[in-house]
């Protein structure tokens, strides 16, 4: 079974990096013209995340909201790796990722679209003895 493993992990990179290649033969393109980009575009991704990560998990640590930051962050980290593949089926597997919509900020806008004080009902009302 781990032969079977290491030959998936190993087969489908040069599967990809073979797809592209003639891909960008399809689109009369240099290869290093599809290449380039998604490395770029991972390279700054995982800069990114990785800068914001601790103070990411300090304010989930004091709001108690581990779960959502964990999940998103790893997603994001995940996305950034498959960029960091050569390939085009990697990056679109890293665009599908980065697509899928953020817990934290999901949770940020229903905190502060809800109101703040006590809450109050109006109207009136008749004591019946």
């Amino acid at each position: 079974m781990p032969l079977v493993l290491l030959g998936i992990l190993l087969v489908l990179p040069i599967l990809d990096i073979y797809a592209t290649i003639r891909f960008a033969e399809s689109l009369n393109v240099p290869a290093l013209a599809l290449f380039v980009p998604g490395f770029l575009f991972g390279f700054l991704l995982m800069k990114r995340e990785t800068s914001t990560l601790k103070a990411r998990f300090v304010n989930a640590l004091q709001s108690m909201s581990l779960p959502g930051v964990v999940f998103d962050s790893g997603r994001r980290m995940l996305a950034a790796v498959l960029f960091l593949f050569p390939g085009f089926m990697s990056d679109i597997f890293a665009l599908c990722l980065l697509l899928i919509p953020s817990r934290v900020t999901s949770q940020v806008a229903t905190a502060s679209s809800a109101p703040s004080g006590p809450k109050v009902m109006d109207g009136e009302f008749r004591r019946i003895d």
